[in-house]
């Protein structure tokens, strides 16, 4: 897990549905330590996220705890998502009341 890695595409629940976003209409890189990951995300070309705080991985889950970012409602939040690493791809999702919240791929940076 630990490195940087490029937005590919991701799935979003909405009060609608579901909406989709791709690279390069929406750019992200996140970088991941052994303990924390940070992220900053632009949105055709303007800056739109910005967030980070510590993780853990425990029972195929990517559990990340917001310190902080640009959107309040984040902050001290925790999420768990499953993940995998297929490759240079991590795909990983998050459901909530086992319902699809987000799900996203990403692409290793090298």
């Amino acid at each position: 897990m630990v490195g940087s890695w490029q937005f590919v595409e991701g799935k979003y629940a909405t009060k609608e549905g579901y909406v989709t976003a791709k690279a390069p209409e929406l750019t992200s890189v996140k970088l991941i330590t052994d303990t924390h990951f940070s992220y900053i995300t632009q949105k055709n070309g303007n800056f739109h996220y910005a967030g980070g705080g510590k993780y853990v991985l425990q029972d195929q889950q990517f559990i990340e705890t917001f310190s902080y970012g640009n959107v309040p409602s984040l902050q001290g939040k925790t999420m768990a998502f499953d993940y995998k690493v297929d490759g240079d791809l991590w795909h990983h999702t998050l459901y909530e009341n086992g319902k699809l919240v987000e799900a996203e791929i990403w692409q290793r940076i090298k």
